[in-house]
């Protein structure tokens, strides 16, 4: 044990000389004695192989890498130096190597190797996880590199650990989130601290609309490292994604407070505020993202989105066109761009932005929702249940599709069919409009009875009173007059 002291002593010494003396203030007794014994191996190994060592040592220094022109500097010319070619040479004295050993004291190197390196293999769990655990101490500090320089050093100790947490993050990456899992989850069985593989697989659950996991994955990420923000704003997201967004809020701040420095965050708690109707406060935090990252595409998008909200559409415009010049492939901001242009009454560039999303998204349900309202409203029916019937076949759950098919057909004298759109799309979402609409239809067949109904049951629902036409409809229906 006095050598393994030592040992610990010049281990430690080495540790400090190598830049990475913070983590010796953390190390316990147990975890010195495991560096000394890597320490203890290595010099025993060097002093059983010590020749071997030299020679291959010599042989390596007179191999040209291919990389070694890199280290000359630009700007550096000399001439080589020839050698003397009538300088007389003398062999150098011969290094025993391994292949002049009698076959006793090399099978016995060989056995001690055999039981040196069983031992140290058997001590390598252990150090990945006192580094896994170190790890987790210094990101908690807020030292980042020496963090993820453990971490590191973690996943090199073990091969286990280190494919599981890879496979984990590239099958995320090709978005093959159950596969993603399983690996995440093998690592977690592997190490339970290693803090990165409850964030990798909470993001795969939350890709999945797992959320409960999702949650709970980030939470025990942020107890192994308080101060995680990636899992504060994915927590975040998944409170978003389920409409909560007090506590989605809630979350961002917790990353704003840790790190002011990170625009996302900024952004995230921008679009909930929006959802909010707190457009003041989304613009704060969207410009804030933007100072922070001059091209970010998605704080022009949420200033659009609030813009648009104060119905200051001229502002809305030029922050989507930012957003475009950034982000020139993405669908969603054409389409928002479109809903400008369709509230200020340009129907024509709203088409033309709708059809842009379309193009690049041949699936984007909401921009036939967009372009077939558009239709309705030039009083091109046809086009408009054609973009309506396909954006049904997409998203047969989308109330409005049935909503905007149910007026194309009205408008197209096929009250039949907008009796049955409509009602379809009560079944999906009961809105006091969509109730209205259908007593309207019904005033048109004559089915006065079944209009009464309607209209009484669009204005129960109307607790607001903003739907004021209906109860003009519902009289005149109980005088058997049809809705103009």
């Amino acid at each position: 044990m006095k050598y393994v002291e030592q040992i610990n002593k010049r281990c430690t010494l080495a540790i400090a000389a190598l830049g990475i003396e913070d983590i010796i203030p953390y190390m316990t007794s147990n975890e010195t004695i495991i560096v000394g014994l890597c320490c203890l191996f290595l010099a025993i190994v060097f002093s059983l192989f010590k020749p071997q060592f030299f020679i291959l040592l010599n042989r390596l220094t007179k191999i040209e890498f291919g990389r070694a022109k890199n280290l000359r500097y630009i700007d550096q010319d000399f001439e080589p130096e020839l050698p003397n070619t009538d300088q007389d040479f003398r062999l150098e004295s011969q290094i025993p190597s391994w292949i002049t050993l009698t076959s006793e004291k090399f099978v016995r190197l060989i056995f001690i190797l055999t039981i040196l390196s069983t031992a140290i293999y058997i001590t390598f769990d252990s150090f990945s996880r006192v580094l896994v655990w170190l790890g987790n101490i210094e990101y908690s500090a807020g030292n980042e590199k020496l963090g993820t320089a453990s971490y590191n050093l973690a996943l090199e100790f073990n091969r286990g650990l280190n494919q599981a947490v890879n496979q984990c993050y590239a099958y995320n990456t090709q978005q093959e989130y159950e596969l993603a899992i399983n690996h995440c989850s093998k690592a977690i069985e592997i190490n339970e601290n290693y803090a990165t593989a409850y964030s990798y697989r909470g993001y795969a659950y939350s890709n999945l609309k797992q959320y409960d996991q999702a949650i709970a994955d980030f939470t025990k990420d942020i107890e192994l490292i308080p101060i995680a923000t990636r899992s504060y704003i994915n927590r975040g997201s998944v409170y978003m994604q389920q409409g909560e967004y007090d506590l989605a809020i809630a979350e961002f701040t917790n990353s704003i407070d840790i790190n002011p420095k990170e625009p996302q965050a900024w952004l995230n708690r921008g679009l909930s505020y929006i959802q909010q109707g707190q457009s003041d406060l989304a613009i704060i935090d969207c410009n804030k993202a933007i100072e922070l990252e001059a091209k970010y595409w998605n704080a022009y998008f949420c200033l659009g989105l609030a813009f648009a909200k104060q119905e200051k559409y001229e502002l809305a415009k030029t922050n989507f066109d930012k957003a475009i010049e950034l982000a020139p492939s993405n669908q969603a901001m054409y389409f928002y761009r479109g809903s400008v242009y369709d509230a200020q009454g340009e129907k024509e560039l709203a088409i033309a932005d709708y059809t842009k999303a379309i193009e690049i998204d041949p699936q984007y349900v909401d921009a036939y929702i967009g372009r077939g309202s558009v239709y309705v409203a030039l009083g091109k029916n046809d086009l408009a249940i054609a973009d309506l019937t396909k954006a049904k076949e997409i998203d047969p759950a989308k109330a409005d599709v049935f909503v905007w098919l149910g007026h194309a057909y009205a408008n197209s004298q096929q009250f039949p069919n907008a009796i049955s759109s409509y009602e379809k799309a009560i079944t999906i979402s009961q809105e006091a409009y969509t109730y209205c609409v259908l007593g309207v239809t019904y005033t048109k067949v004559g089915d006065f009875s079944s209009a009464i109904i309607s209209f009484e049951e669009g204005i129960n629902l109307d607790g607001k009173g903003e739907i004021s036409w209906c109860k003009t409809a519902l009289k005149n229906a109980q005088q058997g007059i049809p809705t103009p």
